[in-house]
């Protein structure tokens, strides 16, 4: 469209380009009958930066305003779309699709072999998101509680300090990507408690604790589950006091059992679309939708 201006955004945007996001998502819901937290716009706004500094951020402007966003990020050739919202009354006008190919193209010039996105329920996004080849995966699926059947602290397993190194080997084999941009993200947060898990000698696991919730988590075997998610509750119940949320692809059963078993209950779910398989993410639980 010739009033559209696409260009790359800026840090000066992050409080404008949150406000399409909040706007946007809040539409949804609302068409959707959701009831899931809506995020504080000062999260928003950390996380949209930790993407601009880290991989790219596109936003469309119609008459000296953004009205649309979208932003990508490759990591060991995983190519990850952590945004895509237009403002609800400029929707299916062709500004967003643009903006898209944009970021899309940002991917194939940084050599990424694999291209998968979080995706809400809005069917027109999913629509554009397997038109270009992201097919459906699995649901990501949304569970949030207050737990009252956590087990009790495993024997044999120990919690310590979680250093990048650790979670950047775990997270090759488990994620498909060592995300060290990622991970010094997390690890620099005052807010969030990232966490090594121990069997004996050996590191099986690691976990974040946020503001929100447990995630993410990884897990080298099955069998380690239980005991890595035992830990993360016990210590988010410490941190936090009340409600957790986790974020379960629906690859990962042991988790979804955990989740369950806990008496979380089964808040909302996505869609996970991709290009192709990656990873062992019945081994992971997922950050987020702006880096998973």
């Amino acid at each position: 469209m010739n009033d559209v201006l696409y260009r790359t955004g800026r840090i000066e945007d992050l409080p404008t380009i949150a406000d399409v996001l909040l706007t946007a998502l809040k539409d949804m819901y609302a068409r959707h009958g959701v009831s899931n937290p809506i995020p504080p716009k000062p999260d928003i706004e950390e996380a949209y930066g930790h993407l601009m500094r880290t991989g790219t951020f596109r936003v469309a402007e119609k008459d000296g305003r953004i009205v649309s966003i979208s932003s990508a990020i490759v990591r060991d050739g995983l190519w990850y779309l952590s945004a895509f919202w237009t403002l609800p009354e400029l929707q299916r006008q062709r500004i967003g699709g643009p903006l898209l190919d944009q970021v899309w193209e940002y991917g194939v010039k940084a050599g990424a072999r694999t291209f998968f996105t979080w995706s809400s329920i809005d069917l027109t996004a999913m629509a554009s998101y397997m038109k270009r080849g992201m097919l459906p995966g699995y649901q990501i699926l949304g569970f949030r509680g207050t737990p009252l059947n956590v087990p009790p602290e495993p024997s044999g397993y120990d919690a310590r300090t979680l250093e990048r190194h650790v979670a950047m080997a775990l997270d090759k084999t488990v994620r498909g990507t060592s995300r060290e941009a990622d991970h010094a993200y997390w690890l620099g947060k005052g807010d969030v408690s990232g966490k090594a898990v121990r069997k004996g000698d050996d590191i099986v696991g690691y976990y974040y604790i946020t503001k929100a919730g447990v995630g993410p988590v990884s897990w080298s075997d099955p069998r380690d589950a239980e005991p890595i998610l035992a830990l993360a509750f016990r210590e988010a119940i410490e941190n936090n006091g009340g409600e957790i949320f986790l974020a379960v692809p629906g690859t990962n059963h042991g988790a979804v059992r955990f989740a369950f078993g806990t008496g979380l209950r089964l808040s909302g779910y996505a869609h996970l679309l991709t290009t192709g398989p990656f990873g062992r993410l019945e081994q992971y639980i997922a950050s987020g939708p702006s880096l998973f």
